[in-house]
């Protein structure tokens, strides 16, 4: 990897805002009361001493294991002067560790950001990349349209299929065209009556038979953002449980909706602390992955697994997962464990890429097969497996070992009827790929309308459609 410091840009639209941290680790110490996100022209510019100060910061000790990446909000206020806001922090070492604040609020003055004479205070994000002691650098641009919405579109950083390859339509709906609140979404789930639910960065959706009805913080409990009480706090992942509960991650919390009563669990009531990701179990136990374990609740009393109790080899979990024989799968960023009868086992057979990577999302097939997706910053080892119930492994695209080096699968849906396996893939698009004839097809925002190389949830309707939650809408195959 080579140290180079160079610009990726994603389209974002994006508003001045007050206080607005994008990334989960926040930190308290700016001052500013508003700010705009890269904004100006020139936009502002860091100093030549950035990288070096935030190596010296972390340390030649930590650099040498340190893997992974690291997204950093940086303020910088009209004289220039850095400010760490929020960090993105998904390495196997803790910001505090790090640095990371001292190394930035300590640093040099940046040029700050200009707009025709007069300097402004700006919000830059900048992202880190570590692997085998070294590192890269990427700083995240934003493009500025409205102040009335938020959506990435993008560049796909893979080349599509051919346009005359594609099978399937999308429609998409966004703010321009339908009832949608807002255009960024992450999640969307369909619950038991075929209903479907659309989590947004603003606010949450419902379509029951045509008919829109909307969820946030003005006729819910769901809070507001910091710096906007007319805005809802984003959801950021969302599931359907087994008795048509609708569970959601809003911001830093968990809220559960029952159709008629909502609930709020944070770190007062539950074990709840930063939860990133919400698996149903078949037994109808909802779990929820975070960077403190993973919680476990039954519908009446929490749980935890974690390094200190259940032998995780780190606390930072990924994904997890409970098979039809009671096993409990738990993807870390130090390593893959399977829990059986309280007893942990770590999963490094050198013979199994579950040495190699760590576990995003699991599926178990009718057949017994157990899919994985899984993720590792090298990129080789990440991508999707089976393993068969006599312990056979298959993976999916052998034929390109590096498909997902570099672009991680965000969500993958296998649909068994059809026998196509849904992926999206960061900062690509979203993946068709017929299991037996081999046939795939990449849908970007260059070869069709899915609007965004930003997708997250996919699920399948009632009718057989297929959505997907996008950065620039929700979109959904045209049934033909």
């Amino acid at each position: 990897m080579k140290k180079i410091l160079f610009t990726i840009a994603i389209s974002i639209i994006a508003v001045s805002v007050h206080s607005q941290s994008l990334y989960p680790e926040k930190f308290e110490d700016c001052k500013l009361s508003s700010f705009c996100l890269d904004c100006g022209e020139p936009k502002a510019q860091p100093p030549k001493t950035i990288i070096q100060n935030l190596l010296t910061g972390i340390g030649e000790k930590s650099l040498g294991i340190l893997k992974g990446t690291i997204e950093m909000q940086i303020l910088i206020d009209e004289d220039g002067k850095p400010c760490l806001l929020s960090v993105d922090n998904k390495t196997n070492i803790s910001s505090t560790e790090l640095k990371l604040k001292a190394s930035i609020n300590g640093g040099e003055n940046w040029t700050p950001a200009i707009t025709g004479s007069k300097k402004e205070n700006s919000s830059v994000s900048i992202i880190l990349q570590f692997e085998n002691g070294k590192y890269g650098a990427k700083r995240r641009t934003f493009d500025f349209a409205n102040q009335s919405n938020i959506a990435a579109k993008g560049s796909p950083d893979r080349m599509g299929s051919d346009k005359s390859q594609l099978s399937e339509t999308w429609k998409v709906f966004n703010q321009s065209n339908s009832e949608m609140p807002w255009d960024m979404t992450r999640a969307v789930a369909s619950d038991q009556k075929g209903d479907i639910w659309i989590g947004t960065d603003n606010g949450i959706i419902k379509i029951a038979n045509g008919k829109w009805e909307h969820f946030n913080s003005s006729n819910t409990i769901i809070s507001p953002t910091s710096y906007n009480k007319k805005e809802t706090q984003s959801v950021r992942d969302m599931e359907v449980d087994k008795k048509d509960n609708k569970w959601f991650i809003i911001g830093y919390d968990v809220y559960r909706y029952d159709n008629h009563v909502w609930t709020k669990f944070d770190s007062i009531n539950s074990p709840i602390n930063w939860a990133r990701n919400i698996f149903v179990d078949h037994s109808g136990n909802v779990l929820f992955t975070s960077w403190n374990g993973v919680s476990r609740f039954d519908g009446q009393k929490w749980s935890e697994m974690t390094k200190k109790n259940s032998k995780l080899p780190s606390d930072k979990t990924l994904g997890v997962f409970v098979d039809s024989k009671e096993r409990t799968w738990i993807g870390t960023f130090e390593g893959n464990v399977i829990i059986e009868k309280g007893n942990t086992t770590s999963l490094n057979d050198k013979s199994t890429p579950l040495s190699k990577a760590y576990i995003s999302k699991m599926h178990e097939d009718k057949k017994g097969n157990l899919w994985f997706s899984l993720y590792n910053e090298k990129g080789t080892a990440a991508g999707i497996y089976v393993l068969s119930p006599n312990g056979n492994w298959q993976r999916i695209f052998a034929e390109d070992p590096k498909m997902f080096a570099g672009n991680s699968i965000n969500d993958f849906f296998l649909d068994e009827q059809t026998g196509n396996l849904w992926l999206s893939q960061n900062n690509v698009g979203i993946l068709k790929y017929n299991i037996e004839s081999k046939k795939l097809e990449i849908y970007t925002t260059e070869n069709s309308n899915v609007p965004s190389v930003n997708i997250e949830r996919i699920i399948k309707d009632k009718d057989g459609a297929i959505w997907a939650a996008t950065y620039a809408g929700v979109i959904r195959t045209e049934l033909k």
